[in-house]
């Protein structure tokens, strides 16, 4: 999924005083490109990552995915959009802890209302891509924070999505574990040639990437 960014502004407003996060922020990432985002806490790097993502709207300015203005479509269009393009994984999992691995798997699908039996079918086949393939019928509780996030990375992935965002992906990780998970998303980065822009604080990690972006108060560098 090609993203281009022009004029991007974001407020919130406290107490009736308006709070600036994001201030004219222009930047376009190509179709394909494994991007990383860093920036000290606070300046609107998970903000940013909201807005690219749908789930968070701009004050200003266009954000154009796949050449679509998706803001001035209406909420349920956005949501739609978002379900068939976007995947997100968080630092937090947010798997359901009743459910099996292979059933977080499959909530997407079958929130797309797809049948049961294809929507396993397709959660077993990336569950086997992320390495937890012999793992498919353990809940949460029972797998480590590594395999966890493999969870929520194939639960992502498994609609086919255009574009995977990733917020600190690592942040509750071994640094160990953590450089796997990037080196995990590289390889469906390349292998299913998804775009993926990762925000993280680790900037050994964000080397990795193909291309750096660094976002602070005067604004958004590429390197």
């Amino acid at each position: 999924m090609k993203i281009e960014v022009s004029g991007l502004q974001k407020s919130y407003f406290l107490r009736e005083q308006r709070v600036p996060v994001l201030l004219g922020l222009d930047f376009k990432i190509l179709s394909g490109e494994f991007v990383s985002l860093t920036g000290s806490s606070g300046v609107g790097k998970s903000t940013l990552l909201h807005i690219l993502g749908t789930l968070d709207t701009p004050t200003s300015g266009t954000v154009s995915l796949d050449n679509i203005n998706v803001f001035e479509k209406d909420p349920a269009s956005i949501a739609q959009f978002r379900n068939q393009n976007i995947g997100f994984v968080f630092q937090f999992h947010h798997l359901l802890p009743e459910f099996s691995a292979v059933e977080n798997v499959e909530i997407p699908l079958l929130i797309r209302r797809e049948k049961k039996e294809i929507a396993q079918q397709k959660a077993l086949k990336m569950l086997h891509k992320v390495g937890l393939a012999h793992r498919f019928n353990h809940k949460p509780g029972e797998l480590s924070g590594g395999e966890q996030q493999r969870v929520a990375l194939a639960r992502a992935l498994v609609t086919s999505p255009k574009l995977l965002l990733a917020d600190e992906p690592t942040g509750n990780l071994d640094e160990e574990t953590g450089a796997r998970i990037i080196e995990l998303m590289q390889q469906l980065n390349t292998d299913e040639k998804v775009t993926v822009i990762v925000v993280t604080h680790n900037l050994r990690l964000a080397k990795q990437a193909q291309r750096q972006l660094v976002l602070n108060d005067d604004g958004i560098q590429g390197f």
